[in-house]
C-alpha cells in the first residue's frame, strides 16, 4: 500500500514535470507572438503569407501560420497529458479528469492511461 509520503513525493514530482511542460507552451507561445509581431511591422509584400507558398520540389510545406502554430498546441497537448498524469498521481478519479475534459472517465482513461498514449 502506498504510503501517504510516498505520493506526496510522486506529486511533488509530477508538479515539476507540469511545470517545465506549461513554461515549454508558454515559449511557444511567445516564439509565435514575437514572429507575428516582427512580421507585422514589414509591409506586406515582405510578410510569410505572401512569399512563403508551398514548394513541393524543395520539400518545404506551404501553410506558415498552420505550422507556426502546430508547435504551441502539440506543447499544450503534452501539457494535458501530463496534467492528467498529475491528478491522478494526486488520487482524482478517472470521472473527475474526465469532466474537466468534457469526456467520460473511460475515454479519459483510454486517451491519458499509461502506457495507451
Amino acid at each position: 500500500m502506498e504510503t501517504k509520503e510516498a505520493r506526496a513525493d510522486a506529486t511533488a514530482e509530477e508538479r515539476h514535470r507540469l511545470r517545465s511542460a506549461v513554461y515549454a507552451v508558454a515559449r511557444e507561445a511567445r516564439r509565435l507572438a514575437a514572429a507575428l509581431d516582427a512580421e507585422a511591422a514589414k509591409p506586406e509584400y515582405d510578410q510569410p503569407a505572401w512569399w512563403d507558398r508551398a514548394r513541393p520540389e524543395s520539400g518545404r510545406p506551404g501553410a506558415p501560420y498552420t505550422r507556426a502554430a502546430l508547435g504551441l498546441l502539440e506543447a499544450a497537448q503534452e501539457a494535458v497529458a501530463i496534467a492528467v498524469t498529475a491528478d491522478r498521481t494526486a488520487g482524482r478519479p478517472w470521472a473527475e479528469i474526465g469532466e474537466a475534459l468534457g469526456v467520460s472517465a473511460d475515454t479519459a482513461a483510454r486517451r491519458y492511461r499509461p502506457g495507451d498514449r
